[in-house]
């Protein structure tokens, strides 16, 4: 059936927003944005968390995400959480875009092109590295995936010029995230073929590298002083192996190193059985993302578990490898496109909601437990229907993307992140920003590894004597990291103006209390 544009463009907007408010949906303040919030917040306001040991300590400086955010908010007026939110919003439905040109590329009709878009857009989860093909939080890496998933796109598409304007935005927000695509795309328009908007596309590239270089050097309030060839020292290494393991390949790879053999080998099938449909950059792009992706396992073990380069925990190249997943992902439901009979579309259909569904999609087959079981035939069914949507248009596509989204988080019970907001906690927040100095700190003595003291810290715009998901900058500044473990070891011992505990712990003189927390002053 062949659809009019319109019709896959209100599919890809439709999957894109249930994929936001349902599945894999999206958090606020749950992970990084509470740490990048504060610093922007001191931006627009210095005296704001001036005494906060996260806030004073930004690493902003090679990134426009914050001079973004905040020219946002000067222009509009509106909250931070606005402003993010709508981006978010916004990328995500240019990385679907993105697939969904990659996949048209191939010559896939627009229901399978849909279909591969919204199998990309109910995301995966990435083991080791911990980072996520969708990701959750408004923080540069979730703006900048999916503008280099667009870029790509557009370079699959042939237009070079508009790829190139994709690859700007996505390094601007992050060059970590984005440059592993962007090199992959100065080789092939490098490569000697006749390539329309090839010197745009590289002009685009050459001014991404200044806007970065220019916007560190004018960077607002402190700046983060980079020693690129600096060694880590070893008691920070330590430090980071206690509280950052995520970077050190070789503390997780025996681990998950079949997973990401198996994703790879997976995706360069998918890719074989393209052949017949993919060709130019499409081609190009998805037979080198696996490749690259293990390759960067290597490279970081290298650079940091043996040679303890400063700058790897910052950049952090194992991430690279949620290229790998990726790929499978794509590859998979775009040969799905291409297969010849039903059987052979089930199976490839099978690989990307597999993925989905079971963060080891490799247990799906070899253990058996209930839950396993649950998810293996909830896999099973929707790969069925999904082979049955390609009889359709693209709008059937999105319908069975919605509907899958609704069945893999209730009928799979397939949950992406706790719920850690509360009434309380907003009750405590907002109390502390109204009945106290805008200089205090707050001591959080029994929170332990929770998250609420770095929520309160974003919402109340006061500052934290310390919490856990703080220490996870111990990545970025050594002298940051010291004081950090200091004060993290003293526990439940620290200093603050006030002490917040749970609900019923505080002694005489409680000055704020409801259903679960309470607030003293220091003694």
């Amino acid at each position: 059936m062949n659809d009019r544009p319109v019709v896959a463009l209100l599919a890809l907007i439709g999957i894109g927003l249930c994929g936001f408010f349902v599945f894999p949906g999206h958090t606020y303040l749950h992970q990084d944005s509470q740490i990048y919030l504060p610093m922007m917040e001191r931006l627009v306001d210095e005296r704001v968390l001036a005494n906060d040991l996260i806030a004073t300590h930004p690493h902003l400086s090679f990134t426009c995400y914050d001079e973004i955010a905040v020219g946002l908010r000067k222009l509009t007026g509106l909250d931070f959480q606005a402003i993010l939110v709508a981006q978010q919003i916004v990328t995500r439905l240019l990385g679907l875009l993105g697939v969904f040109l990659l996949a048209r590329s191939a010559g896939l009709s627009a229901a399978a092109a849909t279909l591969a878009a919204g199998l990309y857009g109910l995301g995966a989860t990435i083991v080791g590295p911990s980072v996520l093909t969708v990701e959750y939080e408004p923080t540069p890496r979730t703006f900048a995936l999916p503008l280099m998933i667009l870029a790509a796109g557009l370079g699959a598409a042939r237009r070079w010029a508009l790829a190139g304007a994709a690859a700007f935005a996505g390094f601007l927000y992050h060059p970590p995230t984005a440059l592993p695509v962007l090199l992959l795309m100065i080789l092939y328009v490098l490569m000697p073929r006749h390539i329309d908007g090839r010197w745009r596309f590289l002009g685009w590239v050459a001014a991404a590298f200044a806007v970065i270089v220019v916007a560190a050097k004018l960077q607002a309030g402190v700046r983060l002083e980079q020693d690129f060839f600096s060694r880590v020292s070893p008691d920070v290494e330590k430090l980071q192996r206690m509280r950052a393991s995520y970077v050190f390949v070789g503390i997780w790879f025996k681990q998950y190193a079949w997973h990401h053999f198996a994703l790879a080998a997976v995706a360069l099938a998918a890719c074989l059985r393209l052949r017949r449909g993919l060709e130019g950059f499409g081609r190009f792009f998805l037979a080198a993302l696996p490749v690259m992706g293990l390759l960067s396992l290597a490279v970081s073990w290298i650079a940091m578990d043996l040679m303890g380069w400063g700058l790897m925990p910052q950049f952090q190249p194992a991430r690279t490898v949620l290229w790998t997943t990726f790929a499978a992902v794509v590859a998979s439901a775009m040969a799905a496109g291409l297969a010849d009979g039903f059987g052979e579309r089930v199976a490839w259909l099978v690989v990307p909601l597999a993925i989905t569904v079971q963060t080891q999609p490799l247990d799906l087959f070899w253990t058996a437990n209930a839950t396993v079981w649950q998810h293996l035939g909830l896999v099973l069914v929707l790969a069925v229907m999904a082979a049955l949507t390609l009889r359709f248009g693209a709008w059937a596509a999105g319908v069975w993307t919605v509907m899958a989204m609704f069945a893999i988080l209730h009928i799979g019970g397939v949950r992406n992140y706790p719920q850690v907001h509360s009434r309380e906690l907003d009750e405590l927040s907002r109390w502390a920003q109204e009945s106290t100095a805008v200089e205090a700190v707050f001591h959080f003595p029994d929170a332990g590894k929770e998250l609420y003291p770095g929520i309160f810290r974003a919402r109340a715009e006061r500052a934290v004597w310390v919490d856990w998901k703080g220490g996870g900058q111990v990545n970025f500044l050594e002298p940051l990291a010291r004081e950090w473990w200091r004060r993290w070891s003293a526990l439940p011992a620290g200093t603050g103006d006030y002490y917040v505990r749970k609900a019923g712990r505080c002694a005489t003189g409680t000055l704020f209390a409801n259903a679960k927390y309470c607030v003293e002053p220091a003694r």
